[in-house]
């Protein structure tokens, strides 16, 4: 018998969090990017549910290649917020996907930009590298690594306070 196993514990608190980091993050451009609220909301959006996919599928991916001890242990996580021992390769992994998430926003804002301004900068142009990495310097990178890195402090900070359940 194929039992299937739902894990609504990990559906429910990663909405909650998904909720909590499109605020902070349009809390950031609001106030930095003088965006209006409902823009700053709809950019943090499409950012978040963007890098939330390609999260998630990366997940599924890196989970079927991994050894079945480490496979075993990230289930556990999952479905019952529990795991035994943090190795160090799931820190890197950690910082790793902490990079490429934001590599992803930071696409997912250049995509936003290109839809929903009246001006594009790029007229229909394929977005090149070298123009993308002459934004780093930009005043919209840097509130954008500044909006990832409080909202990635807020996941940490709750994912602390529900392995230590405070009673």
């Amino acid at each position: 018998m194929n039992l299937t196993i739902l894990p609504l514990r990990a559906i429910v608190s990663g909405s909650l969090i998904l909720l909590l980091v499109i605020a902070i993050e349009s809390f950031f451009l609001q106030y930095r990017l003088n965006f209006i609220p409902k823009v700053s909301v709809q950019y943090a959006t499409v950012m978040n549910l963007i890098s939330t996919c390609i999260g998630w599928i990366s997940f599924f991916y890196v989970v079927s290649i991994v050894p079945n001890m480490w496979e075993k242990q990230v289930v556990a996580y999952i479905l019952f917020g529990n795991i035994d021992t943090i190795y160090p390769i799931f820190i890197f992994v950690i910082f790793i996907g902490f990079l490429i998430s934001l590599i992803v926003k930071l696409v997912g804002f250049n995509l936003c930009e290109n839809l929903w301004n009246e001006k594009p900068k790029n007229s229909g142009k394929m977005i090149n590298l070298s123009r993308a990495l002459g934004e780093l310097r930009t005043p919209k990178f840097l509130v954008i690594t500044l909006a990832h890195t409080c909202s990635h402090l807020a996941i940490v900070f709750i994912l602390f306070l529900q392995r230590f359940e405070l009673r």
